[in-house]
Parts: structure tokens; sequence; C-alpha cells
């Protein structure tokens, strides 16, 4: 069979169109939207909170224990406090930028505030001293025997030396959740070796 010119010239057309096309579909021709941008257009920033993270739990400090009390009850997580307890806050502050924990460094100051307005500033630092164990924010207060009974609707206030803050409340919907303070102690001894729970 032979070819003309003319047949060899529509051939050549196709073949070239062909080949456009391929490019097209395999994303080596046409405009997309990477393609219009500015060549010193810098990627969009992924927004972060500016709220700093408070992280609280309480625990019962060692005012008015005996030593064989404080083994089993002090440094022990609690949401009831005796009238003449200690209660003992333990902070974590977390900077929402980086995911780190913050130290007497990063942070001004961290403070827990009761509904009657007292405050107390919480100092940074190892806990326990010897050996050294983890670092963490800690106030405390000593509860008075004439201080009233109820539920006690603190607060915690963090603020780092940017100006950034952030705040920790109770979860107030749930109240046997909530820290009280007790007339009498909920842990009764009833022997060297046991402590029996009684809720009042």
């Amino acid at each position: 069979m032979s070819w003309n010119r003319n047949m060899l010239g529509r051939v050549g057309v196709l073949a070239v169109l062909a080949t456009g096309a391929l490019a097209v579909a395999c994303g080596g021709g046409g405009s997309n939207e990477a393609s219009k941008q500015p060549a010193d257009a810098q990627p969009q920033a992924q927004l972060v909170s500016t709220k700093l993270f408070v992280d609280v739990d309480v625990v019962r400090g060692p005012e008015n224990m005996t030593a064989e009390e404080k083994v089993r009850k002090s440094c022990v997580q609690a949401s009831r406090i005796p009238l003449g307890g200690q209660v003992v806050w333990r902070v974590r502050v977390i900077d929402p930028a980086t995911g780190s924990l913050m130290d007497d460094k990063a942070l001004a100051a961290v403070t827990a505030v009761l509904p009657d307005g007292q405050s107390f500033p919480m100092k940074y630092g190892a806990h326990p001293k010897d050996p050294p164990g983890e670092s963490f924010w800690t106030s405390s207060f000593k509860v008075p025997l004439t201080y009233p009974t109820g539920l006690l609707d603190f607060k915690v206030v963090a603020t780092d030396k940017e100006g950034r803050t952030g705040e920790f409340k109770q979860i107030m919907s749930v109240p046997s959740a909530v820290l009280t303070i007790v007339e009498t102690d909920p842990w009764v001894t009833t022997s060297a070796d046991t402590d029996t729970f009684a809720l009042r």
C-alpha cells in the first residue's frame, strides 16, 4: 500500500494533537491553582490558641496529721478536706503553641484564687525534693477551723511573660467531684493499718 504526501500530512497532524492531549491529561499543560500563586507566596500559618492550658489536681497536705496518718493520707488526691486540714494544688501549665510544659522562666505567675478573694501564689519546683522528682507548680491553703463548710469554687490563673493567660475552673455541674470543705475527716482510722471512708 502506498502513502501519498496528503495522507502523511494528516497522520502528522493527528500525532501532534494526540501528544498535546496526553501532556494536558498528565498534568504537563493547562493551568492549576499552584501556578497562579506568586513565587514568593508563603503557606498560611495554622491558627493556634493563645490561651495557656492549665492542668490542676488537688491533694491533701500533712497539716494536723499524725506521723502515722501522713504515710496514708498526705499527698493523696482528695475532693473532701476537713476543717483544720490542708488543700494542696498541683499545677502544670502547657504552652498551646509548642505543647511544652512551662516553668518559672516562661511564666510570670500562677495563682490559686478562692471565692472570698484570698489568693495563693504558686512556686515551681521538683517534688519530691530528695531525690528530685517531677517539677510543677504548687501552693496550699490551711483551712481554718472556723472556715465555712461546703463547695469550694476555686480557680487557678496562669500568666506568662508575654502576657498570655490561662484559667482552670472546676466542673461545678457534678457536686460530688467538686472540692468541698467538710466538718470532720472523711477518712476515719479504724486500726493501725486500715482507713475507712465515711462520707459525711
